[in-house]
């Protein structure tokens, strides 16, 4: 009979050998000329005799390799299934990781074809899958990942990011559920509370868009189709992304129109203000597209980014975004008196939500309203004294 002191003590040989235990029927320690001791289970399944290896001797106790032996039998009595093809059939299941190669290379593509998704965004959701979802979950069964899983995998995230790969997550295990890699109704992100977020109401200053100013002409000759890109997001209010993507044959200068073929709402055009014109004229035609460092490429968002960072910490400017560009001129726009239909397609947006928003955000049109309306409920009342004391 097997005990604690044999397993310990027990010799390798030159050949690999197999000591049986004589209290638990059918469970034996496997011991290989390398010295490496696993318990064993030999059974009969349908007529066949198999044997299979329940977990090396430095991982679980006699008494626990007992117990598990003894699990398995009862199991295999009752006829219910084969251990070691039940143990081949989990070892087939799709892993998290494998999960995130068919969403990167088989469906996002489908999607991007059919304008459904950009490029920004596929290389989005490939930088989070790479550098949060992968470490954590990667190597997980689909079937097997828990809520508790997915909580601890972004536990550690700033608020934005650990819901934007909590949005992605829920992506990815809905398409597990539609490729039947998991059962119906079993998403592990549903019911996993949201951070909050505080929206961000950054707006540039006049003084501080005149030394961004300054800071741009200082790094145009180092950097001039970054600066230029820069440039034309203070004056247009697009995103950084649809300026990287202007090609010259989407700019007809004779009307001063932009075309945007591809945004997040879809096809658009966008008129173009002279000063806008201008920075476009006075770039170079290297290749096909307006703002390129030279290859037949576009500027990347990521050398954009870069260069803006650089330009603001010569200006001067603390916690300063690419993003606060157009936030700035959207504010400006709703300051001046844009309603908020026309604002909604200056955003280029669907729906009139973020309009709505930053026409709440201005503050000079509100304090202004606040005052007047105060002054005017004052008078009143005043009036009403005057009457009563009468």
């Amino acid at each position: 009979m097997l005990t604690e002191r044999i397993v310990r003590d027990v010799a390798a040989q030159t050949r690999t050998r197999i000591l049986w235990d004589g209290q638990m029927r059918g469970l034996g320690l496997r011991i290989t000329p390398s010295g490496t001791k696993s318990y064993v289970l030999s059974y009969r399944f349908a007529g066949r005799k198999r044997c299979m290896t329940l977990a090396r001797a430095v991982e679980i106790s006699l008494k626990a390799a007992r117990k598990r032996a003894g699990t398995e039998l009862a199991t295999i009595r009752s006829g219910e299934s084969d251990p070691l093809a039940r143990r081949a059939s989990a070892e087939r299941q799709p892993t998290v990781g494998r999960l995130i190669e068919r969403f990167l290379t088989d469906y996002a593509p489908g999607r991007i074809e059919h304008g459904r998704m950009t490029e920004s965004t596929l290389r989005l959701y490939g930088r989070q899958c790479r550098r949060y979802i992968c470490p954590a979950l990667g190597s997980v069964r689909v079937t097997e990942v828990t809520r508790h899983d997915i909580e601890a995998a972004v536990a550690e995230l700033k608020p934005v990011l650990r819901n934007r790969v909590l949005a992605l997550l829920s992506r990815l295990f809905n398409l597990a559920e539609i490729w039947e890699w998991r059962d119906q109704h079993t998403n592990p992100v549903r019911g996993i509370e949201r951070a909050r977020e505080e929206p961000r109401d950054r707006v540039l200053s006049r003084s501080e868009l005149a030394a961004l100013g300054k800071a741009l002409a200082a790094t145009e000759p180092r950097h001039p189709a970054p600066v230029a890109a820069i440039r034309l997001a203070v004056l247009t209010g697009l995103r950084i992304g649809e300026i990287l993507a202007i090609r010259w044959e989407h700019v007809d200068f004779d009307s001063r129109r932009l075309l945007l073929p591809r945004t997040k709402t879809g096809r658009r055009t966008h008129d173009l203000p002279p000063a806008a014109i201008d920075i476009l004229q006075q770039l170079p035609r290297i290749n096909a597209w307006a703002f390129t460092v030279g290859r037949d490429a576009a500027v990347t968002y990521s050398h954009a980014r870069k260069v803006f960072a650089m330009v603001a910490s010569m200006a001067g400017l603390a916690d300063v975004r690419l993003q606060d560009l157009r936030r700035g001129f959207m504010t400006r726009a709703a300051a001046s008196g844009v309603g908020t239909h026309l604002l909604r397609d200056l955003l280029g947006h669907k729906t009139t939500a973020m309009a709505d928003r930053y026409i709440r955000a201005v503050g000079d049109p509100v304090r202004e309203a606040r005052v007047r309306v105060g002054a005017a409920m004052a008078e009143a009342m005043s009036v009403t004294q005057d009457r009563a004391s009468v």
